[in-house]
């Protein structure tokens, strides 16, 4: 998202530029060239270098679980340590090549052997069956790998396998247990990831702390209809939004990049929850704040507070409001009745989407807006499905909102209107 948006505003620049005598026609090409042609095109032989890998990998295991009692023990463990050792000569003669992605590749299929490796000796001593503590070791074994090589392979596997690892350990029946020890291999992946732009290792990041933050919202007993992580899930994605909003704005590290289309459509998702939620008949019973979700609030609030003060972008006031109205939503199940919150909860839905969709607009942000239109339309779909109280009160709910749209329409367009005048005032003196 954050490339696409950078080249077309590189591009819409560069015909500003020449067309105002800025820069010449050449110098805008080559430009294009340094900036656009390359890095697209350098992509392909790393996506396929990679998908090669991971393929030999399984080959690999294959083969070696294919033939397990036909192979001597001490062979077998010679073989695994004697395969992982030969890919770093190969990783570092690529590298003293200058073929990046075929020492990344060399990296990886490394990381992915030891991970085999782990499998297959545990088998072959008859290890206790238990798969977490492998996961575990995987990722040991790739943050070290990454932290040698510097490569991004081994740290995106090393993100997974900690993942899988505190997963295993959480415990979904009893709903109790949390996985602090997640975070010992977490916050040293996270500080490798901060100095390497690379959009799947930030992503896998993102995605890898978003999964522990819901085992940590759902290690609660009595919430089996999912409230705790909906009102915990609506601030940590609001948290993520800001963060995301402020790094991209600030040129932060692509893991701070990566949080803000996360946060988007996390909060989307949840938003559209919160209109299926509230026309429900168990609703009606008070929502209290949970301790762990009052937390994810104050971080939220410290977030939103920092995107205020830092940010100099015309379209964090609108990403702000928002994100402040979502956060109302589960002070309105506390607060309201049932019949009161039927109405007031889709009315905020609607609300924030609006204005995360103004918010995208003057932030150029695609993804907001795309997010924006979704929640608004699906939310609409839900409240035509179940109906807003009566038949009656249905049109009247839709009559305000419509008026309360167009409304807001031509607003929009004057505010546009008055922006372009500004601008075209400065650009003349």
């Amino acid at each position: 998202m954050f490339e696409r948006g950078y080249r077309q505003r590189l591009e819409a620049d560069l015909v500003k530029w020449v067309a105002d005598g800025v820069i010449s026609g050449d110098a805008a090409q080559s430009i294009r060239s340094a900036r656009l042609g390359e890095e697209a095109a350098s992509r392909l032989p790393a996506i396929f270098t990679m998908l090669g890998a991971l393929m030999l990998a399984a080959s690999v295991s294959a083969f070696i679980a294919a033939n397990w009692q036909e192979i001597p023990r001490l062979v077998r463990l010679i073989g695994i340590i004697g395969l992982i050792a030969a890919c770093f000569p190969v990783a570092l003669q690529l590298g003293r090549r200058g073929i990046a992605w075929g020492d990344d590749a060399a990296a990886t299929f490394a990381a992915l052997c030891f991970g085999a490796g782990v499998a297959l000796v545990g088998q072959m001593y008859h290890l206790p069956a238990d798969w977490p503590a492998g996961a575990m070791l995987v990722a040991i074994g790739a943050i070290v790998a990454a932290a040698l090589t510097g490569k991004n392979g081994p740290l995106v596997i090393a993100f997974a396998a900690m993942t899988a690892w505190s997963f295993g350990r959480f415990d979904g029946w009893q709903w109790r247990e949390i996985h602090w020890s997640f975070l010992l291999l977490f916050v040293p992946g996270f500080l490798l990831a901060l100095g390497r732009e690379n959009r799947l290792l930030a992503h896998t990041a993102a995605l890898s702390l978003s999964i522990w933050l819901v085992t940590l919202l759902s290690a609660r007993a009595g919430d089996h209809y999912g409230v705790r992580v909906i009102d915990g899930g609506l601030a940590i994605s609001t948290a993520y939004m800001a963060v995301g909003l402020l790094a991209w704005e600030k040129d932060w590290p692509a893991a701070f990049r990566a949080l803000l289309p996360w946060g988007g459509w996390i909060f989307g998702i949840l938003l559209c929850a919160e209109t299926e939620r509230v026309l429900d008949s168990w609703v009606v019973a008070v929502r209290l704040l949970d301790p762990y979700v009052g937390m994810t609030y104050g971080a939220a609030l410290i977030a939103l507070a920092a995107l205020a003060i830092l940010s100099r972008d015309k379209g964090r006031f609108a990403m702000i409001a928002a994100c402040a109205v979502g956060l109302t939503i589960p002070l309105m199940f506390a607060g309201l009745g049932g019949s009161l919150a039927r109405v007031l909860v889709p009315v905020a839905v609607l609300v924030s989407a609006v204005t995360m969709i103004a918010g995208g607009l003057v932030t150029g942000l695609r993804s907001l807006v795309i997010a924006g239109y979704a929640v608004f339309g699906v939310s609409i779909l839900i409240l035509l499905w179940r109906t807003v109280g009566t038949l009656l009160g249905q049109s009247l709910f839709f009559l305000v909102a419509g008026v309360v749209l167009l409304g807001l329409a031509i607003g929009a367009r004057r505010l546009a209107g008055w922006s372009k005048r500004q601008l075209q005032a400065g650009a003349t003196a």
